[in-house]
């Protein structure tokens, strides 16, 4: 397919057409969107992802915008089609002309498969979020806030048997692909009545007998696959290794829940979703990290989006998000976090690259004893007093801190029982090399001051509840670890260009009550009266109020 050339501005026609939207009000999210999104994007910067020759794509820019208004309003490939020739507004904000006739559904897909095979996955992200750059919306930005929700992949849970049951049945069914003369075998004909056709799958186990002969008839497939390279032959290997233990005689052995390897497969349609676990509750998919502005009373947009898998712990995350932040937005310097990215080596790292990081410390989980908070650590002269006023006798410093006090001033300590568990020993404190920063944050926790502080990280739960009900954040539509990325991305774009719109809708400054005069901007398509539709050359829309903008067909 030939490479897109650079076309800055649109056709006359378009532009005309655009311009005599009769019936669109001047701040409708479609004319705001052609000017402030369509326009910012450029054919020239997709070039790469075509090659010489063949015949003129289709405009890359436009299914970006396309791929944009799909979160915005959450509709599929075919539809989002279908919108373009049937939706007016769709139309205005892509600068369509009306005798457009669209394109195949597949054009998107084969669009998206591009922007990963040439790592352009935030490219639509970045482009909108330099636009809201470029009108003054991130100016005096200094804190940040951030957090994390769940993205589940696009599969069913599954029992180890049903997994093992659907594996066998992938591989069944591409067999004959690669040895056509298969289905002779009594063997084949047998295993794939047993296993070749899609049944209704469960969530209960079958029993350790059940599991025993589904991994011998798994054996057998595999057997049936020769040398040949069969479609989720691998996935079905990994799943026996990972699920049994085999004697020498080939007998296998089911492995109990709690002894599966990390990471193990848990599902065959999509073996690279691992499970996850928040609390009490399973799920199989990946984790989104979200950066977002903060101003009080003015709205917030996304920063930057990092999307991992579902065992990466939160405070592991940070130091990569700092890092990130340092490129995108330099000006930045305090971080709100919630006290799953807290630690006493995170708040070091904040401060030494120049960040104020303001979470809740860690608690002090010490039971039944006097905690190591309460006593006095002098780090220059390397000495410790308890609460009694007594004096440390050794200051070893390796991987930990690791304190003593004299043996004899411990026995005759009226605390003692209060201090130690142990009859004999002396009081000893194992800290970490961070504990003086604990104790700062801590004592800085304390103060009356913190809790208004660290109140202005409640907003980002709204930000998460709108990517998850309004973009569609929550379930992938895709499957694969880099499309879960790139869903993760469209949903953020989305998010920002749907504040951003409601901004420059307002009839005040950017920010003021842009949350609150338009709550849903859009327009309402009414039965027009008898001859209006020939009187308006197929184009009539009611005109409505500012107040009645709240309709069906709406961002």
């Amino acid at each position: 397919m030939a490479k897109p050339g650079s076309n800055c501005q649109i056709s006359m026609q378009a532009a005309q057409f655009h311009d005599d939207a009769a019936g669109i009000p001047e701040n409708h999210w479609c004319r705001l969107f052609f000017e402030h999104v369509f326009l910012r994007f450029d054919d020239a910067q997709f070039t790469d992802m075509y090659r010489e020759g063949g015949r003129y794509p289709i405009s890359p820019r436009m299914l970006a915008c396309i791929s944009i208004l799909q979160f915005m309003q959450p509709v599929s490939d075919r539809q989002a089609v279908e919108n373009t020739i049937m939706r007016r507004d769709w139309r205005i904000a892509l600068g369509l002309t009306p005798d457009y006739d669209g394109f195949d559904p597949s054009v998107l897909c084969n669009f998206r498969k591009r922007l990963l095979a040439h790592g352009k996955a935030a490219e639509l992200f970045q482009t909108v979020l330099q636009r809201v750059q470029a009108l003054g919306l991130l100016k005096g930005t200094r804190k940040v806030r951030v957090d994390a929700t769940i993205l589940l992949a696009d599969v069913a849970v599954l029992s180890r048997c049903d997994m093992i049951s659907e594996a066998m049945r992938i591989v069944l069914r591409e067999l004959p692909y690669m040895r056509p003369k298969i289905r002779r075998r009594a063997e084949y004909r047998s295993l794939h009545e047993r296993y070749g056709e899609e049944i209704w799958l469960g969530r209960s186990e079958g029993g350790d007998e059940r599991l025993k002969r589904l991994a011998v008839d798994a054996k057998r497939v595999l057997r049936l696959c020769g040398p040949y390279p069969v479609k989720g032959r691998e996935t079905l290997e990994r799943i026996l290794e990972e699920n049994f233990t085999f004697s020498d005689a080939d007998e296998p052995t089911p492995k109990p829940p709690d002894a599966l390897p990390p990471g193990h497969i848990a599902t065959p349609h999509e073996p690279d979703a691992e499970i996850g676990k928040q609390r009490d509750k399973l799920w199989t998919g990946d984790k989104v990290h979200v950066v977002e502005t903060t101003h009080s009373g003015e709205p917030g947009f996304l920063l930057d989006v990092i999307h991992t898998g579902p065992r990466a712990e939160d405070s592991t995350m940070l130091e990569s998000i700092l890092q990130r932040l340092k490129f995108i937005a330099p000006q930045v310097t305090t971080v709100l976090a919630d006290s799953g990215y807290a630690s006493a080596a995170n708040s070091g790292l904040a401060g030494a690259l120049g960040y104020d990081l303001i979470s809740p410390p860690r608690v002090n989980n010490s039971k039944g004893i006097i905690p190591a908070s309460a006593f006095e650590l002098d780090f220059r002269r390397r000495k410790a007093r308890c609460p009694e006023g007594h004096e440390s006798s050794s200051w070893f410093v390796g991987r930990r801190l690791k304190i003593k006090f004299p043996r004899a001033v411990c026995a005759a300590c009226p605390r003692r029982s209060e201090c130690t568990t142990s009859p004999s020993e002396p009081r000893t404190l194992t800290l970490s090399p961070h504990s003086q920063q604990l104790m700062a944050d801590r004592k800085r926790a304390a103060r009356a001051d913190f809790g208004a502080l660290y109140s202005q990280r409640a907003g980002i739960e709204a930000t998460i509840s709108h990517l998850v009900r309004d973009c569609g954040l929550r379930r992938s539509r895709y499957r694969g670890s880099p499309k879960r990325a790139l869903h993760a991305w469209l949903s953020a774009t989305a998010l920002n260009v749907r504040r951003l719109l409601r901004c420059l809708a307002s009839d005040d400054a950017p920010w003021k009550g842009a949350f609150s005069v338009f709550s849903r901007p859009g327009w309402v398509l009414r039965r027009p009266p008898q001859g209006a539709h020939e009187a308006s050359g197929g184009r009539f829309f009611a005109r409505t109020a500012r107040n009645d903008l709240a309709a069906t067909c709406s961002i």
